[in-house]
């Protein structure tokens, strides 16, 4: 279970990659360890990144 400061740090960091606002290597970092553990935040990421990102992953 993801504690809700932990969420609130995930959101914040999905919104500024949304719009395009610098996010460092450790808050990328912090996402990735999290979306291979939380299906859920593995769907909040590929969401905030887009089609686009999902495809380059793909190819």
């Amino acid at each position: 279970m993801i504690s809700t400061s932990t969420r609130i740090k995930i959101k914040n960091i999905l919104n500024r990659l949304e719009t395009n606002q610098l996010v460092t290597l450790e808050e990328r970092i912090f996402l990735n360890k999290l979306s291979n553990v939380y299906p859920l935040v593995s769907g909040w990421v590929s969401s905030a990144l887009g089609a686009e990102a999902s495809s380059i992953d793909n190819e």
